[in-house]
C-alpha cells in the first residue's frame, strides 16, 4: 500500500483542514495512547508506526501538499484526485483565497510605491523651487551689496579728491 493510499488525517483523527498546530497536538495526544510502551495491545507498534508516518507528512507543509495532491479519496467525495472545477476542494479554495490576499497585498505595495514616488518627487520640487528662490534672494543682496560698495567707494573717492583739492590750495 502507497503513502498516497492511507488516510493520514484518519490515522491523527484530524480534519483535512486542521492547522499545523492542531496536527501537533493530536499527535502527541495519540503517541502518549498508542506508544507500544504505555499500551500493551498486540497492534500498538503498528498503530504507532502509522501515526509516526502519517505525522512526517502532514507536518511537513511541502509533504502535506504532495499528499493531498495525490490522495485517492477526499472526503468531499472526489477520487483519484480529480475534481470537479465547479466544485473546488477546501485546499483549492485556500489556495485562491491566499493567491487572493496576495495580489491585493502587492497592489496596495504597488499604490504606496506610486504614492511615496509622488511625494518624493513633489518634495523634489519644493526643494528645488526653495533652492530658486534662495539663489535669486542671494543673488539680489550680493547685487545690493556691490551697489552700496561702488557708491561708497565713490564718495570715499570724491571726499578724497576735494580733501586733496583743498590742501593743494592751502599750498
Amino acid at each position: 500500500m502507497s503513502a498516497s493510499d492511507k488516510d493520514y488525517y484518519a490515522i491523527m483523527q484530524v480534519d483535512e483542514a486542521a492547522e499545523s498546530a492542531v496536527i501537533a497536538a493530536a499527535y502527541k495526544a495519540l503517541a502518549a495512547k498508542y506508544h507500544p510502551d504505555r499500551n500493551a495491545s498486540p497492534d500498538a507498534t503498528r498503530r504507532m508506526q502509522a501515526l509516526n508516518e502519517a505525522y512526517e507528512v502532514l507536518s511537513d507543509p511541502d509533504k502535506r501538499a504532495e499528499y493531498d495532491r495525490r490522495r485517492p479519496f477526499r472526503r468531499n467525495g472526489h477520487a483519484n484526485g480529480y475534481v470537479h472545477p465547479a466544485m473546488p476542494t477546501q485546499a483549492a479554495l485556500a489556495d485562491a483565497r491566499l493567491r487572493e490576499r496576495f495580489e491585493r497585498a502587492a497592489q496596495r505595495i504597488r499604490e504606496l510605491q506610486e504614492k511615496s514616488l509622488q511625494q518624493i518627487q513633489a518634495v523634489q520640487e519644493r526643494s528645488a523651487q526653495q533652492i530658486r528662490d534662495i539663489q535669486e534672494r542671494a543673488a539680489q543682496q550680493v547685487k545690493e551689496i556691490q551697489d552700496k560698495t561702488a557708491q561708497q567707494i565713490r564718495e570715499i573717492q570724491q571726499r578724497t579728491a576735494e580733501q586733496i583739492r583743498s590742501i593743494q590750495e592751502n599750498l
